[in-house]
């Protein structure tokens, strides 16, 4: 019963953060690899991170990027400092987020947002969503379309090889 009720109070939450989106309007662009300062990474806890993370700082040459992740319910793992972590919890039923380093981030105008999430999750949709990031790139998702989206990747690994592929690429003209 406690199980029930938890998912349908979950369920709640998720369609009331949905109709908090931000109002504000972000600038899109599509940035020039080289011209890439500032990079926002969202991902859900998983034992994959660390080597998607150190391949991803890799690539960025020399960006050293904000880290947003979201952890499930019952998360046991270690957390480092340099990361925001969000848990449900942290937005109330009412859509208001109460983790002011969240804010912080979500206001700020990234270069780049790259979503390396699998999956399907409210609260990662809510972040993406809301975020003020000038590009955002990622998989195809149900709740969210990013600016960039790469298909046909197998895991997370193969995703950041093929987006760093596509940023390549760009150029103004």
């Amino acid at each position: 019963m406690k199980q029930i009720i938890q998912r349908i109070f979950y369920r709640i939450k998720g369609d009331s953060q949905e109709k908090q989106l931000t109002d504000k309007e972000r600038e899109k662009e599509y940035p020039e690899f080289d011209k890439i300062s500032s990079c926002l990474v969202v991902w859900s806890a998983n034992d994959q991170e660390g080597g998607c993370l150190k391949r991803l700082e890799r690539k960025l040459l020399g960006v050293k990027p904000e880290k947003i992740c979201v952890l499930p319910k019952e998360y046991q793992g270690l957390q480092l400092e340099n990361v925001v972590y969000v848990k449900s919890e942290d937005i109330n039923a009412k859509g208001r987020i109460l983790n002011e380093r969240l804010v912080d981030l979500l206001n700020k105008e990234f270069d780049l947002l790259i979503d390396l999430s699998e999956g399907e999750d409210a609260l990662v949709d809510y972040v993406l969503k809301n975020s003020m990031a000038k590009c955002k790139a990622g998989r195809r998702r149900s709740a969210f379309e990013a600016d960039l989206m790469i298909e046909g990747t197998v895991d997370v690994l193969d995703f950041i090889d093929k987006l760093f592929d596509v940023l390549v690429k760009f150029k103004k003209f």
